[in-house]
C-alpha cells in the first residue's frame, strides 16, 4: 500500500518542548508541553534496542568524546549523542518509569552536549528575574520551590535548571516533582496530580501549566539552600568570590556522574561556565529556618531581595 506524503507526515510524532528546544520523541511525555512551531527537532529521542552496559551494579555509565551509555538495572539503557537520545526500556517497563531518567540525567547530558550549563536545582520566576534553589539533601529546596509557587511566583524548571549564554535561564516544562507532604500542601490553581509511579513511590509528579514561565529570564539569584535552627532568622549571606567556583563545580547536574563526564573540549567548556556563574556574583547562601511555618518569611525575604513579588 502506497502512502502518500502527507500521510507520511502525520505518523510523526508531534513536537514537544524543553528548555526551549523542539523535541521529537518515541515515548509519550505528557510533561512537556507541543512545540509552538513547525520545523525539525533540535532534540530526537527514539526506541531502539542497546546492550547491557558491562560491569556490576544497579547503575552503570561509560563517556567517551561525544557520547554518554547509561544503563539502570530497573529501567534500561539509553546513549546520549549530540541532538539524538536512544532509550532501550527493559520489556514491562511503563513509560511512566522510563521518563524518571529520560527528563532527569538523560536530558541534563543532552543538554549539557548542545553547550548549556546545568544545575541541580529549582528554579522560580521572581519580578522577572530567574531564582534558582540549590542544596544538599533535607535543606529544602521542594519545600522553598513550593511556599514560593504557592506565593503566586512561577516556575521556571525543577531538577534541572538550563543556564544559557548571557545567564539566561530556560524554561525547563511544567512539572515538579515532590515529597508527599510537599505535594499535598501545594493547592496552586490548575495544578493536576499525576498517578504515582509504583517503582517511585516517594516522589510526586504535579503538572503546572497555570503556574509555569515560559519565557527565558536573566539570571537574578542562586541560593545555597542551607538549615538553620526553627528560632533563628531567615538570612542571606554573599557567598564570597573564592568559594563560588567550586559551589558552581559542586551543583553542576554533571558533577554526579564523575570526572569521566567532563573529558575533553567538554570538559573545557564546562569549568569556562562554571567561572562565569561564579564570578557574576549571583551565588548567595539562603539560611531557611527548619521549621515549615517560618517559610513565609522565607519567601518574603527571597522576594525583597531578588526582585519583588509578581
Amino acid at each position: 500500500m502506497n502512502i502518500e506524503p502527507r500521510a507520511l507526515l502525520s505518523l510523526r510524532p508531534a513536537l514537544r518542548t524543553a528548555y526551549g528546544l523542539a523535541l521529537q520523541s518515541d515515548f509519550d511525555l505528557p510533561e512537556l508541553e507541543p512545540f509552538p512551531d513547525e520545523g525539525p527537532a533540535d532534540l530526537r529521542v527514539r526506541r531502539e534496542v542497546l546492550p547491557e552496559l558491562p560491569g556490576r551494579g544497579a547503575f552503570r555509565s561509560r563517556f567517551e568524546a561525544d557520547r554518554a551509555d547509561l544503563w539502570w538495572q530497573t529501567v534500561g539503557a539509553f546513549r546520549v549523542e549530540p541532538g539524538l537520545v536512544t532509550a532501550s526500556p527493559h520489556p514491562g517497563i511503563s513509560e511512566d518509569l522510563v521518563a524518571y531518567p529520560l527528563l532527569g540525567s538523560v536530558l541534563a547530558l543532552a543538554l549539557e552536549q548542545l553547550g548549556l550549563f546545568t544545575l541541580h536545582a529549582s528554579a522560580v520566576s521572581v519580578g522577572g528575574r530567574g531564582v534558582a534553589m540549590m542544596g544538599d539533601k533535607g535543606a529544602g529546596k521542594s519545600t522553598t520551590a513550593t511556599a514560593m509557587i504557592r506565593a503566586g511566583h512561577r516556575l521556571i524548571a525543577d531538577d534541572i535548571v538550563a543556564v544559557d549564554e548571557g545567564l539566561l535561564l530556560r524554561p525547563g516544562f511544567p512539572q515538579v516533582k515532590l515529597s508527599p507532604p510537599a505535594a499535598a500542601s501545594l493547592d496552586a490553581a490548575g495544578a493536576v496530580r499525576r498517578p504515582v509511579v509504583p517503582e517511585v513511590p516517594e516522589k510526586c509528579r504535579v503538572l503546572l501549566p497555570g503556574r509555569f514561565a515560559r519565557e527565558t529570564a536573566p539570571l537574578g539569584r542562586i541560593y545555597l539552600l542551607e538549615r538553620g535552627p526553627a528560632d533563628a532568622d531567615p538570612a542571606i549571606i554573599p557567598v564570597r568570590p573564592v568559594e563560588a567556583l567550586p559551589l558552581a563545580l559542586r551543583f553542576a547536574y554533571v558533577s554526579r556522574f564523575g570526572a569521566e563526564a567532563l573529558n575533553g573540549a567538554a570538559g573545557a567548556r564546562h569549568l569556562r561556565q562554571a567561572a562565569c556563574l561564579a564570578a557574576s556574583g549571583v551565588l548567595h547562601r539562603l539560611i531557611v529556618p527548619h521549621a515549615i511555618g517560618r517559610l513565609p518569611e522565607v519567601v518574603a525575604l527571597i522576594e525583597e531581595d531578588a526582585g519583588g513579588g509578581e
